[in-house]
């Protein structure tokens, strides 16, 4: 039997290239669900578990984690290690090696789970004598995810390159691991230059238990999942989530659920509908409609704008009349087609977008760009360029 687990190793140093533009001023792990960055949910569930000593491998952006997560848990054991070349998620636990000792947990910082998950893998592995235990799920979209194969919760394979299908296994993202994982990761080859966690699965001297979760994993990494996870985290709330400093005109319309961050401002005659989320210091000008939207932190949106599955990044400024209307898109991520993805707009990180523009379904403004007044837009804007009609 292995001993009880109290340290744990978070990985957060990816950047989350298939969200941007989101993450090209901020890193995956701190883009918000429910007005939370996701690593909060992370660090909750492991502390909720008894985990007493994180380690957060940190690369992308990491002053961003650093700052917020010592802010956030003031009084708690987590210490920083970094990532300095984006060699792969193996490589990433691998800079954790001499932080952790003896046997220890690992989550990817840039996945919502709750503490079941948590508890489940550290339960398997206290009740086992294997060298690891992951957690695998469910998923109609294997292709997206390393597939297990396994018989009576011993782990054989997983496959990173599995066809489309259904009800496959997947890797779930949550491990428990004894010290020889890095003497194992070190004798794992390379793939086109990076080392992949599940690759060690293959090298551990010992055989590697599985336990099935059931829901409580959910992952954001695209942008129509940032806002499928979204909403539903908001339907599990028994009603809407309105902070006391937040300015809502009588005449606007809140439908639940939604969630309105601190000193937002909600002019009269707008609408805010399901599953939409305001950070704090948000302005929703008079007449418009928001619709299962997130607007992060200091959003500008003019007056009878109308944003529906659209995403605006901290400081993006909608002009007056703007259009994002939603619906299905077919999205190039990464040199992959998405197709009938629900996804409105993705407007980056203090990017402009002027009055009575349309942005089709799909469409992504990158950071500090301006897009102008009248201008319909197909496609995406590259950062810090401006587009005219």
């Amino acid at each position: 039997m292995n001993h009880r687990i109290t340290e744990a190793v978070v990985l957060a140093a990816g950047e989350g290239r298939r969200l941007r533009p989101l993450t090209t001023f901020q890193p995956k792990p701190m883009l918000p669900v429910a007005n939370r960055p996701v690593i909060e949910y992370v660090l909750d569930s492991l502390f909720e578990c008894g985990i007493e000593h994180v380690v957060v491998v940190v690369g992308h952006r990491s002053e961003r984690i650093q700052t917020h997560l010592s802010a956030r848990y003031p009084d708690a054991d987590i210490e920083f290690v970094r990532q300095d070349s984006r060699l792969g998620s193996g490589h990433a636990l691998l800079q954790a090696e001499g932080h952790v000792s003896d046997s220890f947990v690992v989550c990817n910082g840039d996945n919502v789970i709750d503490a079941d998950i948590v508890s489940s893998v550290l339960e398997r592995f206290s009740m086992t004598d294997s060298v690891a235990t992951l957690a695998v799920a469910s998923s109609e979209t294997p292709e997206e995810y390393g597939v297990v194969v396994e018989h009576d919760g011993r782990i054989s394979d997983i496959d990173e390159h599995a066809d489309d299908g259904d009800g496959y296994l997947v890797n779930a993202g949550v491990y428990a691991f004894d010290e020889s994982v890095f003497d194992a990761l070190r004798r794992t080859p390379s793939y086109e230059g990076e080392t992949r966690l599940p690759d060690v699965i293959h090298r551990l001297d010992g055989y590697v238990s599985s336990v099935t979760v059931n829901g409580g994993w959910l992952d954001p990494s695209h942008p129509w999942g940032l806002l499928s996870v979204t909403e539903m985290l908001l339907a599990r709330l028994e009603s809407s989530s309105i902070s006391t400093s937040a300015r809502i005109h009588e005449q606007a319309v809140i439908e639940d659920p939604v969630v309105i961050g601190d000193d937002c401002d909600v002019g009269p005659g707008a609408v805010v509908g399901p599953g939409s989320c305001l950070q704090n210091n948000v302005v929703v000008g008079a007449n418009s409609v928001v619709e299962r939207s997130i607007l992060s932190t200091d959003a500008r949106i003019d007056a009878g704008a109308i944003l529906r599955d659209s995403v605006v990044g901290p400081g993006g400024h909608i002009g007056d009349g703007v259009v994002s209307p939603g619906g299905q898109a077919d999205v190039i991520l990464e040199g992959r087609l998405y197709t009938d993805r629900q996804l409105g707009s993705i407007v980056g990180d203090r990017a402009t977008v002027g009055a009575n523009v349309t942005l089709s379904p799909g469409s992504r403004v990158g950071a500090e760009a301006i897009v102008g007044a009248g201008t319909v837009l197909h496609g995406d804007v590259r950062e810090r360029v401006e587009v005219t009609h």
